[in-house]
């Protein structure tokens, strides 16, 4: 099976930007010109122009108009339909049916598809074997308890919520706490984040609170009972503005967070396994016994990564950086007050 299929390929892609306008307006060699050169390469225009103008690839005819010299000829389309080379209309290649048959197989993919959306591209895939099995991947950094992603209720509120994100729209939430007691309220949705660590949803959200959306609230899919959109409309300073809440990618850290490892109740592979989805570099320091590992992160991720560091008690020595430190100074002594009292 061929990985690349050339109907996606750059001659392909400004023929195309050259028959969609040209179906609208018909267009001149100079225009055809600037097109190949700002969908393609800065010489494109030298190969694609003169085929599609001397016939070599018939899919333009000359339309001359009176009174103009003929370097000003324009051109249109052979065919008359434009849903034709429409980027939607393409065929799909092999490869893509192969990847995309193997997608229907992920129950994931069930949360955003209907039933009968499901029963419609699986026929359209009839003839495709998948490009891979769920069965060919064993992994040993998720943990297991994921969202139950087959289950009918757990659906319903996450196609709700994609509802509520796609409209802008509140949301009433059922929400059951760790102590298994459930409370209403209300709030505006602006995201649905997935850990693959975790194999859980968790939507973003702005409580309603006060008078007003402003409690940001990060809530476990799972742990919605019940959802439905609001009859309230979202006020004028959050209607347009809730997709500019969403997380956006941050650079790496400057300094990567550095800890000793002193091997004691397994502590090495235990770490190895917890940070297997930081990039990290980790040598062995035979003076001591101990192993230094370096630990690279995104900003995004310094609170998660610092209640890891903490669970893993006194086998770990943190090292530095020294903000870093700093956090980890400030949580274990509020965590010494809440026990013993103010030192």
């Amino acid at each position: 099976m061929e990985l690349f299929d050339k109907i996606y390929n750059c001659y392909y892609q400004v023929v195309r930007q050259i028959l969609s306008e040209a179906a609208g307006q018909p267009v001149t060699r100079s225009r055809m010109t600037e097109l190949s050169m700002k969908y393609g390469y800065l010489e494109s225009g030298l190969t694609i122009v003169p085929k599609l103008t001397d016939g070599t690839w018939p899919l333009l005819e000359p339309v001359p108009e009176k009174g103009e010299r003929s370097n000003a000829v324009r051109y249109r389309p052979v065919l008359r339909h434009p849903e034709l080379w429409e980027p939607g209309n393409l065929p799909l290649t092999r490869l893509q049916k192969s990847w995309l048959k193997a997608i229907l197989r992920d129950c994931r993919i069930r949360l955003f598809l209907t039933d009968e959306q499901r029963s419609q591209a699986e026929a359209f895939l009839a003839d495709a074997e998948p490009l891979f099995h769920l069965e060919d991947f064993r992994f040993f950094d998720r943990y297991l308890d994921g969202d139950p992603y087959p289950d009918a209720s757990y659906r319903e509120n996450f196609q709700t919520i994609l509802r509520a994100l796609k409209e802008e729209k509140a949301l009433i939430i059922a929400y059951e706490n760790r102590r298994g007691k459930a409370n209403t309220f209300e709030a505006a949705p602006y995201q649905l984040q997935y850990s693959a660590k975790d194999d859980k949803f968790r939507l973003c959200c702005l409580k309603y609170s006060g008078r007003s959306f402003h409690q940001n609230t990060v809530l476990n899919v799972s742990r919605i009972r019940a959802c439905h959109l609001s009859r309230r409309n979202l006020p004028d300073v959050l209607s347009g503005h809730l997709p500019a809440r969403a997380f956006r990618p941050v650079s790496r850290c400057t300094e990567p967070v550095l800890i000793e490892i002193s091997g004691e109740r397994n502590s090495l592979e235990r770490c190895m396994l917890h940070f297997a989805n930081y990039e990290k570099h980790t040598r062995y320091q035979e003076e001591t016994g101990t192993w230094l590992c370096s630990i690279y992160y995104d900003l995004a991720d310094e609170t998660e990564l610092l209640i890891d560091i903490l669970s893993f008690g006194p086998v770990i020595q943190v090292l530095g950086p020294e903000p870093f430190l700093h956090q980890i100074r400030q949580r274990v002594k509020k965590q010494h007050e809440l026990f013993y009292g103010t030192v």
